[in-house]
């Protein structure tokens, strides 16, 4: 991937689509192109942070491990997503773990590249803000998810959230059942339970990674209940 490529890669991504093509050509010289393959670890929680990472291929996921080696998935971030912005505010250490769910390829750029293009351009810091108030703000909901919704409520968000990524009611989920138990801090066995209970009202149908959600209104309906 030659450098304008990379450019290219970086004026379609979420955080930098309104970036002027200056600060684009800028980052994109700065970058570095990093693959891995399915399970591969990017960094854990702790590691330093030095850079953000730009997904222009596959699927990474972000997460937390208790001291008794349970896993919490935090984020599943995908083409055109990022990954990495609070330690472009403050440089410290790495909040979450980050391994790909699947094969993925994905853009390095360094913390002082970032940071030496924000001085230039305001944009560049007025996208690092929104990004950083996404985080906070989906961060959030999470955390009142688990407080205030069910398990089978929050299968059914976790869904939706799905389809929307998807922009389709028929979609492959991009998580195993486990990895889904994980994200809506349950087990394996109350997802199953929840997803055969939306089968049996008609609500989804499900052929192994593949949902189609047949009503998402009465989805809807039932996670405000």
């Amino acid at each position: 991937m030659d450098q304008e490529q990379r450019a290219r890669m970086l004026a379609t991504s979420r955080l930098f689509g309104d970036v002027p093509t200056g600060a684009i050509q800028r980052l994109a010289a700065a970058v570095g192109l990093h693959r891995y393959r399915r399970g591969q670890i990017l960094f854990v929680e702790g590691d330093s942070g030095d850079s953000l990472w730009l997904v222009v291929g596959g699927t990474l996921k972000a997460y937390s491990t208790s001291a008794e080696g349970e896993e919490f998935l935090l984020a599943v971030v995908g083409r055109g997503e990022t990954l990495g912005e609070l330690v472009l505010a403050d440089g410290g250490s790495r909040s979450a773990s980050v391994a790909a769910l699947t094969d993925a390829t994905v853009l390095r750029l360094p913390r002082h590249a970032v940071l030496d293009a924000a001085e230039v351009w305001p944009q560049v810091t007025a996208a690092l803000l929104k990004s950083l108030a996404d985080v906070v703000r989906r961060l959030t909901g999470a955390a009142a998810d688990l407080v205030f919704l069910d398990l089978p409520r929050r299968v059914a968000k976790m869904l939706l959230i799905e389809r929307e990524a998807a922009h389709s009611d028929v979609f492959e989920t991009r998580l195993t059942q486990e990895e889904i138990a994980h994200r809506v801090g349950g087990s394996r066995q109350s997802v199953n339970t929840a997803l055969r209970e939306f089968q049996r009202r008609g609500w989804i149908a499900v052929d192994g990674p593949r949902i189609e959600v047949r009503h998402p209104q009465a989805v809807q309906q039932f996670i405000g209940e």
